[in-house]
């Protein structure tokens, strides 16, 4: 089952280049044996994965942030990855790598307890009631979560959909794995265009931080 909706868009030439000249690079498969970290990134750091990095302004402004962690980027969307590469190659990022792919599909290549976080920044809201089983953070993928997660590991969301923090703050808050809630916009949090948007549009954003007991 979808938790995105696919957006079909192809590249242009330069961008088809970049992207066939850099995934070899940086990129990881979706599906596979799990990961081995330290055979990937060449050292032992904290793991965090992002699912949903758009153009990649927020995952690699983090990443250049805090060189000493690693980070796995994932989406779907071909040009928006074609764009986080270009922003790794311009950055000469070495702590990143990206999946083409879907988010729950690679968190079979996780082993539990290996993550120091998971992110996740203003996923598809789904508005619609019936589609609402669709959301990434839902209960029936909140255990997927929590497992990854090592003790003190954080999963972190944010949302301008009012309705989708509230079930975020349900599901998260009543899980006995978890601890945290609501927090202040944390001042790291890089501003993308999207939560630029959502602003000049009148939607409040929400940003909810729970830790892994």
């Amino acid at each position: 089952m979808r938790t995105f909706k696919p957006r079909r868009r192809p590249l242009s030439t330069a961008r088809a280049d970049l992207f066939e000249r850099l995934m070899p690079r940086y990129g990881l498969d979706e599906s596979g044996p799990p990961i081995d970290p330290v055979g990937v990134f060449r050292r032992r750091a904290p793991l965090v994965i992002e699912i949903g990095i758009g153009l990649g302004v927020a995952f690699t402004e983090l990443a250049a942030a805090e060189p000493a962690s690693d980070a796995i980027g994932i989406d779907v969307h071909t040009p928006g990855l074609a764009s986080t590469l270009a922003r790794i190659e311009q950055e000469a990022l070495a702590n990143v790598r990206v999946v083409h792919g879907d988010g729950l599909v690679f968190l079979e290549r996780i082993r539990p307890g290996q993550l120091a976080g998971i992110r996740t920044f203003f996923p598809d809201p789904w508005p619609k009631a019936r589609h609402r089983h669709r959301r990434l953070v839902s209960a029936g993928h909140l255990d997927r979560f929590v497992d990854a997660l090592a003790p003190g590991g954080t999963l972190h969301v944010a949302t301008d959909a009012a309705d989708y923090a509230a079930q975020v703050e349900r599901l998260a808050g009543a899980h006995p794995a978890l601890r945290g809630g609501v927090v202040e916009r944390p001042s790291w949090r890089p501003l993308t265009r999207y939560e630029r948007k959502a602003h000049a549009e009148g939607r409040a954003v929400t940003d909810l931080v729970f830790e892994r007991r």
